[in-house]
């Protein structure tokens, strides 16, 4: 048996002791990204130095996903404890751990068998396996022999040095694209990885820009070639991160006065500069008006991007305002969160706290600072100069470079994202200009000439696909290429032709054009 085949229990498998009905719903609200941040919670709390996610492929589909962690791992006691819902588990005062539920319920949430290996200092390699068997049905739990969760461990590749550690692996994956179109796979595999490491970026950010921080990586790994995808860096991404506050007088600290005395959270009131393209302000490229409100955080992990906990809607205008609010210990009855640690719910106290809560610097209420919000954005709008508009490109561009996008121009509307991709093309043809899938592809046979070496990054060339993306992006729009659009294209593809040649003949004299 090879180390990614779905090994047997060791004797028989038994049922988790937990109703039923209750451990198949915890979790339910759980996305890819965020069932995935539970299980990088567990590897931060175990002291991991590397954390890699790793989605399975084979033929281009996607079979299961991997975090593997370099923590302190897990003896015997510890794995069966961790197979328990709600267990009677100490939590340190920095451990990111709440429920007792975290790896369970995100993993089960997605998928139907899940492997858990994991080897402490000192401590026989240990390893189970669950099973999801239905919506009526307590998930059944399983011993995988020493041996074999050895040869997990060690069978993983990841560039870290691990004498203990920690793999948890989906198998059977529900959520999973069924698609057998390459394209498609393509598609949802690039979608999949930015939103993780987006997801992760935010919601760990805090920790991540900590000296002692965890180096998160999300990769690939061919299950039948055995070849691992190019890592990608998890980025900090600080909601807060703005070049300068958008009034003079923020951020400013809350007074929040609770009827008990009680001091069960700390907020800071900010106010985000007009018209921001930052990444930090649209999260992922979302409009970054779509994350007013709150921002809450529990030992420094957020646990909330946005929304106003019940105190009010979203509203026009408050669209640059954004409030960093942190819970002290467990809340003290005043703030909830929820298993998929994605929301908080706020006590009737609380609520009426901060509704009379006041800037300590200025006095404003927490009403009052929000019309400063909304009168900083209408001051924004009317000095709105006519944006750079283009088409967004999705794919084939490394992250930074995006994100220069995002504080340079703006996205036109209505228009599909461009992917940047290489292709295997005719000679003479150095780009390809596809509208009904929209993608911009560039030549393959060229590749090794225009990035240097035989690249296999998708993210590589960014100086060429940037120009070629801002060369094309207009021909994305409209239905029909004109008469003057295609001979343009014509004469940018002659002009490009004899320009790759002309590198060509420059560094990489041995290749010709019987490429």
């Amino acid at each position: 048996m090879t180390t990614f085949e779905v090994p047997a229990a060791v004797g028989s498998m038994h049922a988790v002791q937990m109703d039923a009905a209750l451990a198949n719903t915890i979790g339910l609200h759980h996305t890819l990204a965020s069932a995935v941040a539970d299980l990088v919670d567990n590897s931060i709390d175990a002291r991991a130095r590397t954390i890699r996610v790793r989605i399975l492929l084979a033929d281009g589909a996607p079979v299961g996903l991997q975090v593997v962690d370099d923590g302190r791992g897990m003896d015997e006691a510890a794995v069966d404890a961790a197979m328990t819902y709600a267990g009677a588990r100490e939590y340190s005062d920095t451990d990111l751990g709440h429920f007792g539920v975290g790896l369970k319920a995100a993993s089960l949430s997605r998928a139907d068998t899940v492997l858990i290996c994991s080897r402490a200092a000192g401590a026989t390699p240990v390893g189970r396996k669950l099973v999801r068997s239905g919506d009526m049905t307590a998930p059944l739990v399983g011993v995988l022999s020493p041996a074999d969760a050895a040869a997990r461990l060690d069978g993983i590749e990841t560039g870290a040095r691990r004498g203990t550690g920690t793999l948890i692996e989906w198998r059977d994956v529900r959520t999973f694209p069924s698609t057998r179109d390459p394209d498609e796979q393509r598609r949802w595999l690039q979608g999949a990885i930015l939103d993780i490491r987006n997801h992760l970026g935010v919601v760990f950010h805090r920790l991540l820009a900590r000296a002692s921080a965890p180096r998160i990586k999300v990769d690939t790994f061919d299950v039948i070639l055995g070849v691992t995808g190019v890592p990608r860096t998890v980025e900090v991404i600080d909601p807060f991160a703005y070049p300068f506050a958008g009034e003079p007088d923020f951020p400013q600290r809350l007074r929040i006065e609770l009827p008990d005395g009680s001091e069960p959270i700390r907020a800071v009131a900010h106010i985000w500069p007009a018209r921001s393209q930052a990444p930090q302000f649209k999260l992922g490229g979302d409009p970054g008006g779509k994350f007013q409100g709150i921002f809450a955080y529990r030992r420094d992990r957020l646990l909330q991007k946005g929304g106003w906990c019940g105190l009010w809607a979203d509203r026009p205008g408050w669209e640059l305002a954004r409030i960093a609010l942190d819970v002290v210990g467990t809340g003290g009855g005043h703030a909830t969160i929820n298993p998929e640690k994605s929301g908080l719910a706020l006590s009737a106290d609380l609520r009426r706290a901060l509704e009379t809560a006041r800037c300590v610097v200025t006095g404003e209420t927490l009403l009052e600072y929000l019309d400063v919000a909304a009168a900083v954005e209408k001051r924004g709008r009317a000095r709105q100069r006519q944006p750079v508009t283009v088409v967004e490109p999705a794919g084939g561009l490394p992250g930074a470079l995006l994100a220069g996008y995002a504080d340079a121009v703006e996205f036109a509307s209505g228009v599909a994202p461009i992917a940047i991709r290489w292709r295997w093309l005719p000679r003479r043809t150095v780009f390809e200009v596809d509208r009904s899938e929209s993608e911009l592809v560039l030549n393959r046979r060229y590749r090794e000439a225009l990035v240097g070496w035989d690249s296999d990054d998708p993210d590589d060339a960014p100086v060429v696909k940037a120009l070629l993306h801002l060369l094309t992006n207009q021909l994305f729009q409209g239905s029909y290429l004109g008469p003057r659009a295609k001979a343009e294209l014509a004469a940018w593809q002659e002009i490009l032709y004899r320009a790759v040649h002309a590198q060509i003949d420059a560094g990489l004299g041995q290749q010709r054009e019987d490429w």
